[in-house]
């Protein structure tokens, strides 16, 4: 299980981190010379029941806000720490607003610096935090209180988290394997050591893998969980992998890289996703982005489904148009922050990584963002076809990091075309309706040319409109199998249909 502990700057998150398991999590000297958390601290301890937990230290501080968010997007829990001297500030406010949008449900106060306060100031504090969390959605959320220098409270924070750990059900490991990398080192000897919580799947020293989206082959020499060693690492480890390769140096890496199964590697530039706006202001349709998913921070064009803004705590699909490549998938949770004053405008989780850049009505792209959000692969997979005619399975399974022999129940006619390693599904519905329309542009054809055989393939295909020829072309060959259709040497014809002479034509060759 991995915690993450967010809230206000100088509000006692590293010193709770600290008390909890004995480990300092600032590591910069920088950081140590001001007193304050800059980048990403990590520490962990193993409970009286032998669980690991780890923990995520974010910093606090505004200008620190990209830091914080490639911290908190792939972890399970959260300990919200507000001074009880301060109460809630800013930052307090927009972590918790973070936390919602990005639909982390399990959020737990700690009333840090009880030893600083009086009575009155602390009872003042703990309504000041609980109306904060009502205000924020976490109305079930417990409020706690410790002292991280007297040690007043921390056996209780320990009972807690013993509790959710007792709970706590592993990730799902299925799918391909996927790192999103937050830090990168070469300790002497050691080669290049790159760390991050698994995302999904399951690596052993001696995997090759990818670093995406540069496409650099990886093999792993060596794993550490919870800084200790390991011969796999699952999804939810907060581990450390040593990588070796030709071309893998750190100068190549930088936070937000994924080091993948190679199946995986499909790098985009549009991703649809499902956000909703924050409930202090509204997103703006159009607006340039600060991107955060994974650990990763890209900018972006924004727009709205709807081509209009989003109210405040309004949700709705957006497609965004990355300014580089990256190796995100269906389910990252996704925070847009607006690229000219670095404000969180919106957060939620990519339903599409593979945003198609044609142009399709807005009623179909409607049905298929809301099929692309559906939980369920096969359930999601049958209404996407239903909504798109065709649906490419292939795409479809990396997208969901499944299984690559995932095939949905399928009812209907419909059929499979491509190769086994390009798979396409092409629905019932389209096949008679593309077919009919082919065969109905055929007889047209035939009364205008009575004296000729039938259309050639390319000709023909071009009358199917917006549907690819490769869909087209297997349609044609299903109607020829339910002799709908002919086809005769290079010519496609109706059944019925011969040649035959126009009636001038044909008295000059009688005489």
């Amino acid at each position: 299980m991995i915690i993450a502990l967010a809230g206000h700057v100088d509000h006692g998150k590293t010193a709770l981190i600290r008390a909890l398991t004995g480990i300092d999590a600032d590591r910069l000297p920088e950081e140590k010379k001001r007193g304050m958390t800059i980048d990403l601290g990590f520490a962990h301890v193993r409970l009286p029941s032998g669980a690991m937990v780890g923990f995520v230290d974010v910093p606090g501080h505004e200008r620190f806000l990209s830091n914080m968010l490639a911290g908190v997007l792939a972890i399970d829990t959260v300990l919200l720490v507000v001074a009880a001297d301060d109460g809630p500030m800013p930052q307090t406010k927009e972590h918790l607003a973070i936390l919602r949008l990005t639909g982390i449900a399990d959020v737990t106060a700690v009333i840090s610096k009880i030893d600083r306060v009086d009575a009155t100031r602390l009872n003042a504090a703990r309504a000041a935090v609980r109306d904060a969390l009502d205000h924020a959605g976490y109305s079930a959320a417990p409020v706690m209180e410790a002292s991280s220098v007297a040690g007043d409270g921390i056996p209780a924070v320990l009972a807690t988290i013993e509790a959710k750990a007792a709970v706590y059900r592993a990730r799902d490991a299925s799918g391909g394997f996927r790192l999103a990398i937050d830090r990168s080192f070469s300790p002497t000897g050691a080669g290049l050591v790159v760390t991050g919580t698994a995302a999904s799947g399951v690596v052993s020293v001696g995997d090759r893998l990818l670093l995406s989206p540069s496409r650099l082959a990886a093999r792993v020499r060596g794993i550490q969980v919870h800084n200790e060693a390991a011969a796999t690492a699952r999804a939810g480890d907060r581990c450390a992998l040593v990588i070796t390769g030709p071309r893998i140096e750190r100068a190549r890496l930088k936070r937000g890289d994924w080091l993948i199964d190679p199946s995986l590697h499909a790098p985009t530039q549009r991703i649809d996703a499902l956000v909703r706006a924050v409930d202090d202001r509204g997103a703006r349709h159009a607006v340039r982005a600060h991107v955060h998913f994974g650990a990763a921070s890209v900018t972006g064009r924004v727009l709205m489904h709807k081509a209009s803004d989003l109210a405040p705590g309004e949700s709705g699909f957006v497609s965004i148009a990355l300014d580089r490549p990256s190796a995100c998938l269906h389910g990252d949770r996704l925070i847009l922050r607006d690229e000219s004053n670095g404000r969180v405008v919106a957060g939620g989780h990519i339903v599409d990584p593979f945003s198609p850049d044609r142009r399709v009505r807005r009623e179909q792209r409607a049905a298929s963002l809301a099929a692309h959000a559906m939980a369920d692969p096969a359930e999601s997979f049958r209404a996407l076809l239903a909504a798109e005619g065709w649906a490419d399975l292939r795409r479809f399974i990396v997208a969901r990091n499944l299984a690559v022999d995932f095939v949905p129940a399928i009812d209907g006619d419909a059929i499979r075309i491509g190769s086994d390693s390009a798979p396409v599904m092409v629905s019932a519905e389209t096949i008679a309706r593309v077919g009919t329309s082919l065969t109905r542009h055929l007889t047209t054809w035939h009364a205008a040319h009575p004296d000729q055989l039938g259309l050639g393939n390319a000709e023909l295909l071009r009358a199917a409109g917006a549907v690819p020829p490769n869909i087209a072309e297997a349609i044609l060959d299903v109607w020829r199998a339910r002799g709908n259709v002919v086809r005769d040497g290079v010519a496609w014809r109706v059944p019925d249909h011969h040649p035959v002479l126009a009636p001038l034509d044909e008295a000059m060759w009688t005489r």
